[in-house]
């Protein structure tokens, strides 16, 4: 009887795992047909429109694992791109919401989230994430960008230098072009004249080539009748930024005259046309010279200026020169017309453009409407332009 026993053992530890591997494969094959039922039921959800049906269901299809986490963030990330930034908030509410997360996993997914809050136009919401993220010691430096990027938004110019200040030296040095920016939108706040000065050296501070502060300081030296700090402000600009140059002139021409100083003021036109400026500068000295009476130097000075670069501008400055010598008849009449025509077209073309986007503007805008890019508004250079 031992001896049947003894025999018999193998025999049921046999049928024992046969049994056991039916069971498992007979789970699989359950899970597999739910899974192709839910599979098929989701695609009809599609085929009927019914996209947000479709959406929670696929989701609930995906457990949240190391190899379907990237799946969860890829579909969000999709969704937001495409506009549809409430699936995506979804999507990354339900990632957040799982407890078998990592904390790197869950940070990924309230970086993502608080993209989606931004994308919605949250922006309250998304401050609040990307400030708890990065108030975490092993943060990336992306929450501290996006950051920077609502401020902007919301022109809470402060928020943004204060978050500018905690990035790494070489992340600063990189941005400071655009912190300068930053303590100018500030000055431009301040209704106190030392504050606003305080603002506009901070900018020089943070980027030296800071045309935009140099412009400003260049201003509040002439609203204080300091003509020589003024004057300083404007040689910083002709070497710093050649291009605002043209915006500088009727700061440059009270200057200089206010102190009685014509042939500085002349020198500096002259200077400013060896260092690049445009048709604007060069009208401005054949003013200068018809001022004092020298009118043939001033019409060879716009006639060598119009074989070199031909512009609107300087065709109509030498047009006006012979409407003013013109005697009365027919032939001035025509010139006058003429002259008031290429005014009027001058006056139709925008004055500026965007080197990033090309965004053509009348004004001189600091901060791009288009692109959102600080200091790119230039003036347009060429037949319609300087």
């Amino acid at each position: 009887m031992l001896e049947l026993l003894f025999l018999l053992l193998p025999i049921a530890a046999g049928y024992g795992w046969y049994m056991g591997r039916r069971s498992i494969r007979q789970s699989q094959s359950n899970q597999r047909k739910k899974l192709s039922r839910d599979y098929f039921t989701g695609l009809n959800f599609l085929l009927s429109n019914e996209s947000d049906k479709a959406v929670d269901l696929f989701i609930n299809l995906l457990d949240v694992d190391d190899e379907t986490m990237d799946t969860h963030l890829s579909l969000g990330s999709l969704f937001r791109k495409r506009g549809e930034v409430d699936r995506a908030i979804r999507i990354h509410q339900n990632l957040i919401a799982r407890p078998s997360l990592t904390d790197e996993q869950r940070d990924l997914a309230m970086m993502e989230l608080g993209k989606d809050y931004m994308a919605a136009g949250f922006y309250d919401r998304a401050e609040e994430i990307f400030l708890n993220l990065v108030s975490q010691a092993d943060h990336s430096e992306e929450a501290e960008t996006l950051l920077i990027d609502i401020y902007q938004v919301t022109k809470e110019w402060q928020k943004a230098l204060d978050i500018t200040r905690r990035l790494s030296r070489k992340r600063q040095q990189a941005l400071s072009p655009i912190s300068a920016h930053f303590c100018c939108q500030l000055a431009d706040l301040t209704q106190d004249e030392q504050d606003k000065a305080k603002w506009l050296q901070a900018a020089l501070k943070l980027d030296d080539k800071c045309g935009r502060a140099m412009l400003t300081l260049a201003q509040y030296y002439v609203n204080k009748q300091d003509y020589k700090l003024c004057q300083k402000q404007l040689e910083k600009l002709l070497h710093a930024d050649i291009q605002l140059l043209p915006d500088a002139l009727p700061l440059a021409r009270e200057a200089f005259h206010q102190i009685g100083n014509l042939t500085g003021y002349q020198d500096f036109l002259v200077q400013a046309i060896a260092e690049g400026a445009g048709a604007s500068v060069i009208n401005a000295l054949a003013e200068q010279m018809e001022s004092q009476g020298d009118l043939k130097q001033a019409k060879n000075l716009i006639l060598d200026a119009l074989y070199r670069n031909p512009t609107m501008k300087g065709f109509q400055h030498l047009m006006q020169m012979q409407v003013n010598q013109a005697e009365d008849g027919q032939a001035k009449q025509s010139l006058t017309m003429l002259e008031q025509l290429v005014e009027q077209q001058i006056k139709y073309r925008p004055g500026y453009r965007c080197k990033e986007c090309g965004f053509p503007s009348h004004a001189l805008y600091w901060h791009c409407p288009s692109c959102k890019h600080w200091g790119s508004i230039k003036r347009i250079r060429g037949l319609d332009g300087e």
